[in-house]
């Protein structure tokens, strides 16, 4: 029997007691989908006498419904260019920041990044009037800037800091070795650092595009007076009619909101876990 066999079996007791947590810790993340899907396939009728158990009767068709007749098509459209830009602009612009505080040595970095912070602490319903106001001054209200240039501006200081935290793991010789080998700071930046910090990029992109494609308040005011704006949370609330909600499309909304968070994250899954665990034994 070999050494990690021998200690699996003095050991058993707290193994079966591991398993049993990891599998119920599994079932319990795992039962908010599964009562989604089966949703999904429920009749209106069917949700309110059979709220917990299997569909009888699986009616695809809500998926064809709330696609067509919620006009889920053009809303998915918008989430995910809305989406994509914000994360796109969000990571460039944190990236180079968090370098400039991280590894180039400017003065106070650490009351910079405590001033980047403390945007966190104001709650975004505190500023939607004044915002609002300034879209429209700039007549951004009728395009998608409305919500990127804002999605943009609410993840900043925090993917500022994870950047600017990392930055400060790399060692300096690194960076003074490329500086003397003739590399310019964006050479440097570009061909040095930025492969020794993928699980970071990795750890930003997931939060800021969870963070952005579920936004439903900022996207319903702005969006309120322009129909070919809404996002996906906004076009789920048209299931809600004056007769009540139609559950099973409603539910289908929903699952195809959540498939693209379940596929970003299954992609990202090893660059953000390997990033929480060097965070982790470093910090």
């Amino acid at each position: 029997m070999s050494s990690k066999n021998t200690i699996l079996y003095n050991n058993k007791p707290l193994v079966i007691i591991a398993y049993t947590i990891l599998i119920l810790g599994t079932l319990l993340v795992a039962y908010p989908i599964l009562f989604l899907f089966f949703t999904s396939l429920k009749s209106t009728s069917e949700f309110y006498v059979n709220l917990f158990g299997f569909p009888k009767e699986p009616v695809w068709a809500n998926y064809a419904a709330a696609w067509s007749t919620g006009h889920l098509g053009d809303y998915f459209f918008n989430s995910v260019f809305v989406t994509v830009i914000a994360v796109l602009l969000t990571t460039v612009l944190t990236t180079l920041g968090g370098y400039a505080l991280g590894r180039m040595n400017l003065p106070k970095s650490e009351l910079i990044i405590m001033a980047f912070m403390t945007f966190n602490f104001i709650p975004g319903i505190a500023i939607y009037i004044s915002l609002y106001k300034m879209m429209a001054s700039a007549s951004l209200l009728t395009s998608h800037a409305a919500l990127i240039l804002p999605y943009t501006a609410w993840q900043i200081p925090f993917s500022m800091y994870i950047f600017k935290k990392y930055f400060e793991t790399i060692p300096m010789d690194i960076i003074e070795s490329a500086r003397i080998d003739g590399c310019s700071e964006l050479t440097t930046f570009l061909r040095i650092v930025m492969p020794l910090i993928t699980p970071a990029v990795a750890t930003v992109i997931v939060f800021t595009f969870i963070g952005n494609w579920g936004e439903l308040m900022w996207a319903q005011i702005t969006t309120a007076s322009s129909m070919n704006l809404k996002t996906l949370p906004v076009g789920l609330l048209n299931f809600k009619t004056e007769m009540g909600v139609q559950w099973g499309q409603y539910a289908a909304g929903l699952s195809l909101v959540t498939v693209p968070l379940l596929l970003i994250f299954g992609y990202f899954q090893k660059y953000f876990v390997a990033g929480l665990t060097q965070g982790a034994v470093k910090g």
